[in-house]
């Protein structure tokens, strides 16, 4: 069991003289809470933002249900657009400001757009922020995407709209995606940082006959509010199971 849900559990039980126990939760797009895509007015891309129905609010809501007296308090630092670069430059800002007692880091989508040369950005991005959060003397947990589309769906019609799902098909289908995931993996087990492992639920589902492109609610990128639900089940797993 990690020390962040020994902490809730002992506020649950005593909230006199137990400190508040606070998660944050760093990352992309999907941690922001951002689900369909559209062409605005000005005709460019953009999304419909439902924070409530993403992973962080959901997380919040699971907790405050098994743990209803600790009353934890689940900060979302997720930014649209953003990577792991974007992501370690306001580390400090967003989230260790706050002093977390754990952090929750997701990244991977936006970066591997970016293919694999940028994938020891992405490396070291990524290694400094599990540093950081470490030094901080907050725990840290890496949670792994979603899968992107693997193919280009039907309902994309907006040639800018086929253009990004044809962009992120191509990163899934080449194993880019799954290059950026397993490097991610790889340092946090050198630090003994619980893993999440979302991106190998949804490669289960996907080798189990499953059309995982039907689970993203924009058909590109970002998972319906159900599938948020498989991030919080394997956050809540992560943090029973406890060192990675």
């Amino acid at each position: 069991m990690m020390k962040t849900l020994e902490k809730i559990s002992a506020r649950n039980k005593d909230a006199w003289n137990q400190p508040v126990v606070s998660v944050a939760c760093l990352g992309d797009s999907v941690t922001h809470g951002c689900f369909e895509v559209f062409m605005n007015r000005f005709g460019q891309i953009d999304t419909r933002y439902r924070p409530d129905r993403g992973y962080a609010a959901q997380l919040r809501r699971r907790l405050d249900a098994l743990y209803p007296a600790a009353a934890v308090s689940v900060l979302n630092a997720g930014v649209s657009g953003g990577n792991a670069v974007h992501g370690l430059a306001r580390l400090e800002r967003d989230v260790l400001s706050h002093r977390p007692d754990l952090v929750i880091v997701n990244f991977a989508l936006n970066d591997s757009c970016g293919g694999l040369e940028k994938l020891e950005d992405y490396r070291r991005a990524m290694a400094a922020i599990f540093d950081g959060v470490l030094a901080s003397g907050a725990e840290c947990m890496l949670l792994t995407p979603n899968r992107m589309c693997a193919y280009v769906a039907p309902s994309v019609k907006d040639a800018a709209l086929v253009r990004a799902a044809e962009d992120c098909s191509k990163v899934q289908n080449s194993g880019v995606l799954d290059a950026y995931v397993d490097a991610a993996r790889a340092l946090a087990r050198e630090r003994k940082i619980p893993v999440a492992d979302a991106y190998a639920e949804w490669n289960r589902l996907e080798a189990a006959g499953v059309d995982t492109t039907a689970l993203l609610a924009n058909d590109i990128n970002h998972p319906t509010e159900d599938m948020h639900g498989v991030f919080v089940e394997k956050i809540m797993d992560a943090l029973l199971r406890g060192e990675g």
